[in-house]
Parts: structure tokens; sequence; C-alpha cells
């Protein structure tokens, strides 16, 4: 977000694609097609362009002709400094975990903001990462039910036994998940660690 202006996820996308290079709007298409599930969104190629326009506008993109030898020109899209800064800003700007553990939001923003280093990808994940650790000791679904009050014919026996096996699921999925943050944690601040003592700094950031 820049100016308090509060980013869509398309422009997330956007910018943080484009910082990493130049696209046409097709390509960029054609990229989201693939990589787009991981981030739980995949636009239409019409929202793409209009974004992108709006992106023109909003002096965050210009354009040059790529000129193909084969099929039509191509209008190239890329970041201006307006743009990147906005990127920046959003990539700077407070994690919020959402309360679903394995939401696209988390795996978008550290992919797409870690380019900036991995100091910037710690500070998501530690985020993160508090935040699933005081998620995971939390109860989960209530397996009390009142066969009396119920609008169909409930067996608690049955009842109890449907929730403890989503519970075996949601915690399954919540230490695998929590597994990975932990490890990736120790990694991160590892690999940091030893930037720092080589004295080569983290990689370089864009300008």
């Amino acid at each position: 977000m820049r100016g308090n202006t509060v980013l869509s996820k398309l422009e997330c996308i956007i910018l943080g694609h484009l910082v990493r290079t130049p696209m046409a709007g097709y390509d960029l298409h054609k990229w989201l097609n693939q990589e787009g599930p991981f981030f739980g969104y995949s636009p239409q190629p019409s929202q793409i362009y209009r974004q992108l326009n709006k992106c023109l506008e909003k002096g965050w993109v210009d354009l040059v002709i790529d000129q193909r030898t084969t099929g039509p020109d191509a209008k190239v899209y890329r970041l201006t400094d307006a743009g990147v800064a906005t990127f920046k800003e959003w990539a700077l700007s407070p994690h919020e975990p959402t309360v679903r553990p394995l939401d696209s939001d988390f795996q978008m923003r550290f992919l797409l903001t870690g380019i900036l280093g991995p100091e910037v990808a710690l500070r998501i994940l530690t985020t993160e990462l508090d935040y699933r650790r005081t998620q995971h000791q939390v109860k989960a679904y209530s397996d009390d039910v009142n066969p009396d009050d119920a609008a169909i014919a409930v067996d608690p026996a049955w009842h109890k036994e449907l929730v403890r096996l989503g519970r075996e699921r949601s915690y399954l999925l919540g230490t695998t998940y929590l597994t990975w943050l932990e490890l990736t944690h120790a990694r991160l601040t590892e690999q940091i660690a030893d930037f720092n003592t080589a004295g080569s700094g983290p990689a370089r950031e864009i300008a």
C-alpha cells in the first residue's frame, strides 16, 4: 500500500512479478495461469489488462513496444520508480495472518516480497509462526451435541467420532505446517547470520 492506499490482490501480484522482470500482458496472463493457484487467484485476461491500465494511470508502470518477428508487436510493462516504491511499501508493511492456516495469502506474500532479501522473508515468516503457534493450542470444533435439540436424528457417539476425525486432520495439517515454519525460520536465521559473518550482506535490494 502506498499513501495508505490498500492494494488489491491482483495489484500485489502484478507489482510483485513485474519487479522481477518486465512483461507483456499476454505473458503475464500465461504466468498467472500457471502460478495463480499457488496465490489463490486466477484472474481472467480482461481483469489483467484492465488492472495493467490502472497501474499505468497511477504511474506505477510504463510500457515499451516490443517489435516481434512473429505475431503482433507486444506492449511490455515495466515498473517505474513509483511502482517500485509502492511494491516496497506493501512488502515492508506488517503481515496479518489469516485464520485459515493454509491460506494462500502467506504464500503469495512470502514468495513475492521475499525478493527484497532474507530479512524481509524472515520477518513475514516470524509473524506467521508466532500466530500459528498460538492457534495450534486452541481447542477445535466442539463435539458437544444434544440429540433432543437436533433437527435430524443424531447419534452422539458417531458425532464424537466424526469430530475426532476432523480434529486429527486439523492437528496433522497444523503440525506439518508448523514444522515447516520452524525449520524455515531456523534456516533463514542461519543464512542471515552467515551473510553477516561473511560481510557480504543479503542479496541486492531492488533500487
